[in-house]
């Protein structure tokens, strides 16, 4: 469950104090007490049940979606080490870090050639 009980908490007493101030102003203040606490109850319960209706419907779905996924796996034909010859596999360029000197160079910053080249580089 991704909502833990003080938000829950957070609306029923929301919820307690305008049903208390609404309910104050034609009822005695026990009634008026008495309303919000109910209002208070049923809003924080609702909010227990609305999370778990959420949670299994959600559930459901990634369920459904594994299946999706691990069903078009297993139909695809594997040609892992079958290459043909148009079909050239790319290689994945590692990460480069760069030092500061070549993104700036400390003699020229206005130089758009040095820029240029850095940024060639770069990619």
């Amino acid at each position: 469950m991704s909502v833990n009980w003080g938000v829950n908490g957070f609306i029923g007493l929301t919820a307690s104090l305008v049903t208390y101030f609404f309910s104050y102003t034609n009822n005695t203040w026990q009634t008026s007490l008495f309303r919000a606490g109910m209002g208070f109850l049923l809003f924080f319960v609702l909010g227990f049940i609305l999370q778990f209706v959420v949670h299994q419907v959600d559930s459901i779905k990634n369920t459904d979606r594994d299946q999706k996924q691990n069903s078009v796996d297993e139909t695809e034909p594997k040609t892992g080490s079958i290459i043909h010859h148009e079909e050239v596999p790319i290689e994945e360029q590692s990460f480069q870090a760069l030092s500061l000197d070549a993104l700036q160079s400390a003699g020229n910053l206005k130089d758009p050639e040095i820029t240029v080249d850095t940024i060639r580089n770069w990619n």
